[in-house]
């Protein structure tokens, strides 16, 4: 009896637990409410489950309550109590929401951003989203130092630390890239307007020459890029906005990642009546993007772009013209008609096609090789005249790579070719008139680099690297007889940069770098719309000082990122306007600038488990002493003046919350100081503080279908105002208003597909 009941016992030991056991079951997503694969699931620092391509998980244990912690590669780590069931769905933010995490790929680091002795902004999707999904402009005017015109909608201008005297429009003395190839041709344009909002996913700005792995320039380099999941997932994404001034964009895209392809399509279409009389804008834009993985060591990833673009330009306005109407094309005056009259617009339509092999050659050697195609046709009837042209790309972009634990080196080198085929003609109320010249230009520019790091000891790390870039061009003009022929190169130059970091207790990197740049004109500048081709413009030349530092206060909560520089810039190219509004460029002499650029974050709050789960605080700050120096314009003098086009002072700060029921809340504030329009200091524009605010519900409907609701609002306290006035403007016709106040609202579903 004894014995069967001591065999009893033990049964009922051995059973009992199993029914008392309880099920721990969930769902883990990202902030944009898409499943998480791959998440571990740690009990007591165990793990306990791993999420399936769901998010789901399920465990058992044998008794509540229990403290559970997930983790996820790129995201931060959750730590959550389940006192009852079922349990909450957690969301995982990403890692990189705090600066100090964001892994970039500038100078070929594909490290942090702390450990990189450069000035360097990273806007993930995230932040450029903060705003709204219609146009990068507000986003990338909260980085330091960084200033993004819109002169009327679709009309962009780029410029960082100040340097926007020679972009009378357009992109110019930056070189950007789009996933690791030149988007930037080799006759120096950048048709950024062209680029819809959805096919970006990040955005690296490195501020400062750079052309010791990325040729010409002075003032920096942009490095677009998409993103690619890590994960295996399916979905089908559709996006729309309407709002002021006759706004209204439409979206839709798919993405499916597996184990060895990634592909993504996306189509948007966009359309605005714009503020002012005469700003219609239309733009559809396609991309497709593949990343294919061959084998363990190799990846090959394209990228196919297309973009049809057309908006109207409706010209500069003086001072009284403003103040009388500021809604107003530019009126006619003297022998010109009016903006309207003469149907004044863009027409762009640009394909694009690059293709990139990644190869992991051994351990410690790699090679990354790309190539790219692109085509462009340009119509521009506008107040003087009418322009057709058609520009032809190709290039190609290698780049070898060692590394080991405690040396780097990257060497290789990049080549462009252009060919332009163009015609000006008269402009009769929008219609082509009597031929004023044909001309067929080629470019070529090409640059052969190498960079070294070392890892000493102590914590400094010594980056050294120097480049050696040609430039040349032909012109003919065809309609002569005989044909006018005409070439150039510029003398080629040795471009050199050296940084020294330093690590500091633990969490603080202060960096000192020196760097020369080399900016030759583009082919825009040299041949400009007076029609004349200018062999005498002279490439520009810089040299840069530069200190900062990058530390983590309070780890996980504050962090700081502060540079100090000195550019001595000399040939310095700046646009005039002649007596008929046409441009042209000259070098008239020196300019010394001075800058220095802060941003700071606070994440006061960041859990799982209140009702307010993250509280994102930052303030960035730029001021900028930049002055002529040796400069002149005939027999006028601007030495001491301030650098036309440039504001002061420029302060962007913002709060980012995110709360447990999905509601979300953006809220910026950005003032930028009185900018000179002109050489001589005599016109300015007014200062602006500006405010964006956008709310938002992300949810999910059924299990398959997560959804976004946003409204977004704008308004400016300084009326009129302007995000791009005309610099050296004829006829003091300097002022493109904007508009006082917008609203639009959007949402964006996302299918998740078998």
């Amino acid at each position: 009896m004894k014995k069967q009941c001591s065999i009893l016992s033990f049964c009922l030991l051995f059973f009992v637990p199993g029914y008392t056991q309880v099920l721990i079951k969930g769902n883990i997503v990202n902030e944009r409410l898409q499943p998480l694969q791959g998440v571990t699931v740690a009990l007591k620092n165990r793990a306990a489950a791993v999420t399936d391509s769901a998010g789901n998980y399920s465990f058992t244990v044998s008794s509540l309550p229990v403290s559970l912690s997930f983790t996820h590669v790129g995201h931060t780590t959750a730590d959550i109590r389940v006192t009852a069931l079922p349990v909450t769905q957690v969301i995982l933010l990403p890692a990189n929401n705090f600066l100090e995490e964001a892994v970039v790929k500038a100078f070929e680091k594909n490290g942090s951003v702390k450990n990189i002795p450069a000035a360097i902004s990273v806007l993930n999707k995230n932040a450029l989203e903060r705003f709204s999904n219609q146009s990068f402009v507000a986003a990338v005017n909260t980085v330091p130092g960084v200033k993004m015109d819109e002169r009327s909608p679709g009309s962009y201008r780029l410029s960082i630390r100040g340097n926007l005297l020679r972009s009378a429009f357009g992109v110019r003395n930056v070189k950007v890239y789009w996933n690791g190839l030149p988007f930037t041709d080799a006759n120096g344009n950048t048709y950024i307007n062209e680029i819809a909002f959805d096919n970006i996913d990040n955005i690296e700005i490195i501020k400062g020459p750079s052309g010791s792995m990325y040729g010409t320039g002075t003032g920096g380099v942009v490095l677009l890029s998409n993103n690619f999941s890590e994960t295996n997932k399916k979905y089908i994404q559709l996006q729309t906005t309407a709002g002021s001034y006759g706004l209204f964009s439409a979206g839709a895209s798919y993405v499916q990642a597996g184990n060895k392809a990634n592909t993504s399509f996306t189509f948007s279409h966009q359309q605005s009546a714009g503020y002012r009389v005469h700003t219609n804008l239309r733009k559809d834009a396609a991309n497709y993007a593949v990343k294919y993985r061959v084998g363990k060591k190799q990846i090959i990833s394209t990228t196919i772009f297309y973009s049809d673009l057309y908006y109207q330009t409706p010209g500069g306005l003086t001072q009284a013209h403003m103040q009388q109407n500021p809604k107003q094309a530019r009126p006619a005056g003297g022998i010109f008609k009016s903006a309207e009259e003469q149907k004044a617009a863009l027409y762009l339509k640009t394909i694009y096609a690059g293709a990139v092999d990644e190869i992991q050659i051994s351990n410690c050697w790699k090679n990354t090789t790309g190539i790219y195609f692109s085509s462009t046709g340009f119509k521009n009837p506008s107040i003087r005249n009418y322009e057709t042209k058609t520009e032809a790309g190709a290039g190609m972009r290698s780049v070898f790579q060692y590394r080991n634990n405690f040396f780097t080196g990257n060497f290789g080198g990049e080549y462009q070719y252009a060919f332009t085929n163009t015609s000006t003609f008269s402009n009769s109320f929008g219609n082509k008139d009597t031929l004023q010249y044909h001309d067929k230009i080629n470019a070529r520019q090409y640059n052969v680099f190498l960079q070294t790091e070392f890892t000493l000891p102590a914590n400094f790390m010594v980056t050294a690297g120097i480049s050696y870039n040609n430039f040349y061009y032909g012109f003919v003009r065809v309609n002569q007889i005989p044909p006018s022929k005409q070439s150039g190169n510029f003398m080629p130059q040795f471009i050199p940069r050296v940084a020294f970091s330093k690590k500091i207790f633990g969490s603080t990197n202060l960096y000192a770098s020196v760097s020369k740049g080399f900016s030759p004109p583009s082919i825009d500048e040299i041949h400009a719309s007076d029609g004349k081709f200018n062999t005498r413009l002279n490439a520009e030349q810089a040299v840069n000082y530069e200190a900062g530092i990058k530390s983590t206060l309070i780890k996980n909560k504050l962090w700081i990122d502060a540079a100090y520089y000195f550019l001595n810039l000399r040939n310095t190219i700046v646009s005039r306007r002649d007596a008929s509004g046409a441009d042209y460029y000259v070098n008239a002499g020196n300019t010394k600038q001075y800058g220095a650029e802060a941003s700071t974050i606070y994440l006061p709050v960041n859990n799982t488990t209140h009702f307010l789960r993250q509280l994102k605080l930052w303030l960035n700050y730029t001021n900028i002493n930049a002055r002529f120096q040796n400069y002149q314009q005939g027999a006028v003098k601007y030495d001491g003046n301030k650098l036309t086009g440039t504001a002061p002072n420029v302060l962007s700060a913002g709060a980012d919350i995110v709360t447990a029921k999905r509601l979300y809340a953006n809220l910026t504030y950005n003032y930028s100081d009185k900018i000179p329009l002109n050489d001589a200091n005599t016109f300015y524009s007014n200062n602006y503080n500006l405010l964006f605010i956008k709310l938002g519900y992300k949810t999910k409907i059924f299990s398959k279908i997560s959804a976004d609701f946003f409204v977004a609002t704008e308004k400016s306290f300084n009326n009129p105002y302007s995000l791009g006035n005309d610099l050296n403007a004829a006829g003091n016709r300097f002022f493109n208003p904007s508009a006082p106040s917008g609203i639009n609202i959007g949402a964006k579903f996302q299918f998740a597909v078998k």
